[in-house]
């Protein structure tokens, strides 16, 4: 049955789409007509991923990969690893960026990288050049969790400095917990940067987290919300992505969201990213946070 629209009032997840309640209260399905798009960003459907979407995103990945060869100094890299061992978070994501030197022209480049791909206009490029290049402003905004913005350059300069601090800090992840197992984590933050998930990846053995910042994956705490632990409805709730393969989890007591999905036919993050911006900006609209 079609919700009616005063109890659902809002509550869409994109302009035009609607909820369908199927019988049961935790759970809901997204829909929204073919005809709909959002213009500043690129949707396809999952079937698409594993060679269209990875070859249009071609530029953004392969600066992705140039960046991510920066390098945490020996001394930097043995502190995080005793941190980890004893408990506590590897690494302090602000130091880290700060420490990668000039990053400007990276992020330049990431946001042209942005136009060539087709996922930003000349003229955000064009206003993102005039007023946001300058990058570690824009990279302690993202780790404050500063996802968009209505003035079109900002909006490209933050996604922009969202791939380089990823490159960066995915890096320094990668480097920091190098034979140091997560097991003992508990926690529903990254052990490598503090960071948030966007990610959920379930399967047999349980659910899998990946970070926000660094893709750093690690065994969830709880199978509800991160936040209050809720599990069930109408507080949890778990929406269908049709086409997707993702359900966006939405905790209404929380404010928080996070995409989850089986782990079969899984891409790199980038890509799930990629694939999921829709569901993020839809999320956002209605006030939530990853």
């Amino acid at each position: 049955m079609i919700a009616d629209a005063a109890v659902f009032a809002g509550r869409d997840l994109s302009r035009g789409s609607f909820f369908i309640r199927c019988g049961n209260r935790d759970h809901e399905q997204l829909c929204a007509p073919d005809d709909l798009r959002v213009t500043t960003t690129k949707t396809v459907s999952r079937d698409a991923a594993p060679t269209a979407l990875a070859d249009e995103l071609g530029p953004l990945v392969r600066l992705h990969t140039e960046l991510g060869r920066f390098r945490l100094t020996p001394a930097r890299v043995r502190r995080a690893r005793s941190n980890l061992t004893n408990g506590r978070v590897a690494f302090d994501p602000n130091e880290v960026l700060r420490g990668a030197g000039d990053l400007d022209a990276s992020l330049a480049k990431m946001a042209t990288a942005f136009e060539m791909c087709g996922m930003a206009s000349p003229r955000e490029l064009e206003s993102f050049r005039s007023g946001y290049a300058i990058a570690q402003p824009l990279l302690k905004a993202w780790l404050v969790g500063e996802r968009g913005s209505s003035d079109a350059g900002r909006r490209l300069a933050l996604r922009a400095a969202a791939l380089v601090g990823n490159a960066i800090l995915r890096s320094a992840a990668s480097q920091a917990s190098r034979g140091v197992p997560f097991g003992e984590w508990k926690r529903p933050t990254c052990p490598c940067c503090g960071g948030p998930p966007d990610l959920a990846v379930r399967s047999s053995g349980g659910r899998t987290l990946i970070c926000a910042r660094c893709d750093t994956q690690w065994q969830a705490p709880t199978l509800g919300c991160l936040g209050c632990e809720a599990t069930r409805g109408p507080t949890f709730v778990r929406v269908d992505a049709l086409d997707l393969g993702y359900e966006l989890l939405v905790c209404h007591a929380c404010a928080r969201y996070i995409k989850e999905r089986r782990g079969e036919g899984m891409q790199s993050p980038i890509i799930e990213r990629a694939l999921t911006v829709e569901l993020d900006a839809a999320a956002e609209r209605r006030g939530l946070r990853i």
